[in-house]
């Protein structure tokens, strides 16, 4: 028995009989379900299982003449929990965590899983050496070291030959 049908049998009876809705009505009705699930899902995630990564912050970034330092707290997280990608976007850190809790109630096992996933990008400077990028964790923070190369002339001449 659908909802509609069980919303329609607690209705009286117009002149006794019960017509059935329109499908019309039936596709409003299951509309407003889906607006309402949708709507609870991003007001409400943890009701479906989804967390946001409990104390992930937003990167800050710190450059000098030498170099550009990424750093973003990254609490609970090993380096095995992160992913550091280079595109042309800029660096893109994300790191995720699951964890799995057991708990013995009335003598059966119950388990607890719990997700969180975070995903930041950092757009990065043109004048970077990407391939002598450093990373390391430590006490959850993430830092992230990227070597400027050699200053470059701002204008060339290109040779135009015959």
């Amino acid at each position: 028995m659908g909802i509609m049908d069980k919303v329609t049998a607690l209705l009286p009876a117009r002149g006794g009989r019960r017509e059935r809705p329109s499908a019309a009505f039936d596709a409003l009705a299951l509309r407003d379900d889906l607006d309402r699930w949708v709507q609870r899902f991003f007001e409400e995630p943890g009701a479906f299982g989804i967390t946001e990564f409990p104390g992930a912050q937003v990167p800050e970034s710190r450059e000098t003449d030498d170099e550009v330092v990424i750093k973003v707290e990254v609490p609970g997280l090993d380096r095995e929990d992160l992913d550091l990608t280079i595109t042309g976007a800029g660096l893109t850190i994300s790191g995720e965590r699951r964890e799995e809790k057991r708990d013995k109630r009335q003598g059966a096992a119950v388990t607890e899983t719990r997700y969180g996933r975070f995903v930041h990008t950092v757009p990065l400077p043109p004048d970077l050496d990407l391939d002598r990028a450093q990373a390391r964790v430590n006490r959850g923070v993430l830092t992230v070291t990227f070597p400027k190369t050699e200053a470059r002339p701002a204008v060339r001449r290109v040779p135009v030959s015959v």
